[in-house]
């Protein structure tokens, strides 16, 4: 069920929020996240792989995010 001030769009078998919201940041709450993709991607039928692969593929966009916000920190300091 999705509030009524919240868009999400689809993407498979998963409705994806189109806005911001709070994200999980306790570590609880990660390890719950990371246990609940992993088991629901086993039960995809993703080879261990794939997951491996998914996850080069997060970490690698997390550091492309990273140096584009030390770019912009750095153009903002000049």
């Amino acid at each position: 069920m999705a509030n009524a001030d919240k868009e999400t769009r689809t993407t498979g078998m998963y409705a994806v929020p189109t806005t911001s919201s709070k994200p999980a940041t306790s570590t609880r709450g990660l390890s719950i996240l990371a246990r609940s993709l992993f088991r629901q991607m086993r039960e995809q039928g993703y080879s261990s792989a794939q997951i491996i692969g998914l996850s080069s593929e997060l970490l690698d966009l997390v550091s492309s995010d990273l140096r584009q916000d030390g770019d912009e920190l750095a153009d903002a300091a000049e």
